[in-house]
């Protein structure tokens, strides 16, 4: 426990646990010194523990929050040819979403379907919500264990192909301008041989882009492996049509997942990989100030419904 900045001026205390509690005691006025200082040994818990949970710090503000970060991490990553829909607040930080509120973001390890993904993810909590509204959180390396053996092995064998249609340029939802954080069409075909994506342009102004990637990854400092992928969020399944979806529907959807040869998944398969991953679900109350810290390859992350105000803001290393 005291080796997490040891030298820190004011009681830090820690409590094991999914996700690892770590609540700083008074006099933490000089938090963003601590910050810098105890990185190594955060980074170094977080690669056992998979999330870390830092509470009572004197974060108020999203430019407290880029300070402290920037403290631990000060090259922060942007989000281009990400698929949630996010605004950017400060340099590095953004929304973490503005997914309608009534719905629930399922488990997912951010960018899983990308050949770049973060590593580290840092979550502030500017506003907590008055109900619901937390951000879940599920250990990858649980989520493997639990998961049957015919469906991991087939998943392994076949890999995972993501299908995305973006609106053209013009539109005001799911556009390709708004998912690539620019209007230049060279730009974006750059990008996207550089990040082995298949990519069509669509006769009216769209764009189709399809990426196939492993279904678990093994982590690049721990050797561990884990579940590693958002097949569950992207499969028709999770649309509201569900099983009445055919194979000309889901061609058309926003996003669609494949196994890697294209062939289509079943419900009852997505059925499962569902409830693997919700078996390894745990909650917590957002309180003002917090800034959860996740290992995006051994953790999993969504989040829950809520009412009223709610403003959590990401960055991501």
């Amino acid at each position: 426990m005291e080796s997490i900045c040891a030298e820190a001026p004011f009681e830090v205390t820690t409590t094991p646990g999914f996700p690892y509690l770590i609540e700083a005691g008074a006099g933490a006025a000089d938090h963003q010194r601590w910050f810098g200082a105890a990185a190594p040994d955060l980074v170094g818990l977080l690669r056992h523990a998979g999330a870390l949970l830092l509470r009572g710090f004197p974060l108020r503000s999203a430019e407290d929050f880029r300070m402290a970060v920037g403290a631990m991490a000060p090259q922060l990553r942007g989000y281009a040819g990400g698929t949630s829909p996010r605004s950017q607040v400060a340099e590095g930080v953004y929304t973490s979403t503005e997914y309608p509120k009534q719905l629930e973001i399922p488990l997912h390890n951010e960018m899983s379907y990308s050949r770049q993904w973060p590593e580290l993810l840092y979550f502030f909590c500017a506003t907590a919500p008055a109900s619901g509204g937390e951000t879940p959180v599920a250990d990858s390396r649980g989520i493997l264990a639990r998961m049957p053996w015919d469906i991991v092995e087939e998943f392994e064998r076949r890999q995972l192909m993501y299908v995305r249609n973006l609106a053209s340029a013009e539109s005001r939802y799911n556009s390709w301008t708004k998912a690539f954080e620019t209007d230049d069409r060279t730009a974006v075909e750059a990008y996207c041989r550089d990040m082995d994506i298949g990519y069509a342009w669509q006769p009216n102004g769209g764009l189709r882009i399809q990426e196939v990637r492993p279904a678990l990854r093994t982590h690049p400092v721990t050797g561990e492996r884990v579940w590693f992928n958002q097949v569950h969020l992207w499969h028709a399944s999770n649309t509201p049509m569900a099983s009445n979806v055919s194979a000309q529907i889901e061609a058309g959807l926003p996003m669609a997942a494949y196994y890697g040869d294209g062939g289509r998944i079943g419900n009852d398969t997505l059925a499962v990989v569902r409830d693997a991953m919700n078996a390894e679900k745990r909650l917590f109350r957002w309180q003002q100030g917090d800034l959860l810290m996740v290992d995006n390859v051994l953790a999993a992350h969504g989040r829950m419904p809520f009412d009223g105000p709610r403003q959590i803001l990401v960055a991501m290393s």
